[in-house]
């Protein structure tokens, strides 16, 4: 009895659970590598499972008190660890060997890949043969359909080290399993349920690393006693946020787009992707935030004045030779500001169903200094002329319309 007794209270404090990826995973360690000399990848650590935990937690709270980020962290988050006091969560990352190797290619084959990469042609983004048999490609040739990504792209331009390509590829789906040990170290229970399944839910659906809002990261557990979805994890992460707050909400308001579509803009036509490779689902969220999709969506030309196209609540890019979007008085500072929407396609690792847009929707006033300098503009544009929610459901509406092959559903 005695014996139960203690299992029961430890229990109360500890909790195992097992991730495995579901889409690529695109981590870096201190160069910012997923994949370090030694053919070793580099694994999510607990400070960046808490920080993400953290980000997805002051967000929602955000979101349902209708209030800016101010005072978060002291007043409802303070368990979590403050400048003046410890944590009282403990988070630990255990790293186990999965089913498959994580990499595409390994350092010996760099160069052959690099080779490939410079004879790629261009047209396999949109051939829907290669994209329908995706999973049958060898895994140099699979690797080749991240440059149809941007964002992956982007981190290449210029980049002509074979090593560089190496270093810096994605892990395959299903190659990272880890598992994360919560305890709680006198946080309330209530408090600690609400880290615990912010943690699983923000795995799950805003995803760990490098481009998570466009779908890379994700991890599911592996060990769910029940199948469940985002609705239901959603609202179970709301139900004890209701007691942090002390305050009933409803959940976040989310799309999903159940047959979801590659919009390839160039040739302005529509692929159908439902229950196809994760690598496709990630190439279509990417197409559907360029605001060059969004211009040739609405039948308009490349040249049609960008700042009409209001893709900043996607994440505000800087540092684009003195053009684009920019805070005013603050034009030479670098970085991104993150997305106010998550788009997160469900999988199982092999492939991909429903694609969810998570939006977060609070006050921010920085967003009236955003700027928009176009090439051909004579003077600087004021962006944010209404509310900030205005601009991030128009966005939601633009996403949903693009993914869905302009079905508003």
């Amino acid at each position: 009895m005695i014996e139960e007794a203690v299992n029961k209270i430890i229990g109360d404090k500890r909790e195992v659970i097992s991730f495995i990826n579901t889409t690529p995973w695109w981590g870096g360690n201190e160069f910012g590598y997923t994949f370090d000399d030694d053919g070793n990848v580099t694994y999510p650590t607990a400070n960046e499972i808490v920080g993400r935990t953290r980000w997805f937690m002051r967000n929602i709270i955000a979101q349902a008190l209708g209030e800016d980020f101010s005072g978060i962290d002291e007043k409802y988050l303070k368990d979590l660890g403050t400048l003046n006091n410890k944590s009282k969560i403990t988070v630990r990352v255990i790293k186990e060997r999965s089913d498959i190797e994580p990499y595409y290619f390994t350092k010996k084959e760099a160069a052959c890949a690099f080779k490939k990469y410079l004879e790629m042609n261009k047209s396999i983004c949109y051939n829907k043969d290669t994209l329908y048999s995706l999973s049958s490609l060898s895994p140099i040739y699979e690797y080749l359909m991240y440059f149809c990504i941007l964002r992956f792209k982007l981190v290449h331009l210029g980049q002509n080290d074979p090593m560089f390509y190496y270093h810096n590829q994605a892990a395959r789906p299903r190659s990272i399993r880890i598992k994360v040990e919560i305890i709680n170290n006198g946080a309330s229970k209530e408090f600690f349920e609400f880290f615990k399944t912010s943690l699983i839910f923000t795995m799950k659906y805003m995803g760990i690393g490098r481009a998570a809002t466009r779908g890379f990261g994700r991890f599911v557990p592996e060990n769910q006693s029940e199948q469940s979805n985002l609705e239901k994890e959603l609202k179970e992460v709301t139900s004890w946020l209701n007691y942090v707050i002390n305050k009933k909400i409803e959940p976040l308001k989310t799309e999903k787009i159940n047959i979801p579509c590659l919009f390839d803009y160039k040739n302005n036509n529509f692929l159908l992707i439902y229950g196809q490779n994760p690598i496709v689902y990630l190439i279509a969220i990417g197409n559907a935030t360029l605001k060059v999709a969004w211009k040739r969506f609405k039948g308009k030309s490349y040249r049609d004045h960008g700042y009409k196209y209001h893709t900043w609540p996607l994440g505000l890019p800087r540092g684009q030779r003195g053009l684009g979007y920019f805070l005013e008085g603050d034009e030479d500072k670098e970085g991104r500001r993150i997305s106010y929407i998550t788009i997160s396609p469900n999988c199982d690792g092999y492939r991909c169903e429903e694609i969810y847009l998570i939006p977060f929707i609070y006050k921010e006033e920085e967003a009236r200094k955003l700027r928009h300098r176009g090439k051909y503009d004579n003077e600087d544009k004021i962006v944010v002329k209404r509310e900030v929610s205005w601009y991030i459901e128009n966005a939601v509406n633009q996403l949903k319309l693009i993914l869905s092959g302009g079905r508003n559903a």
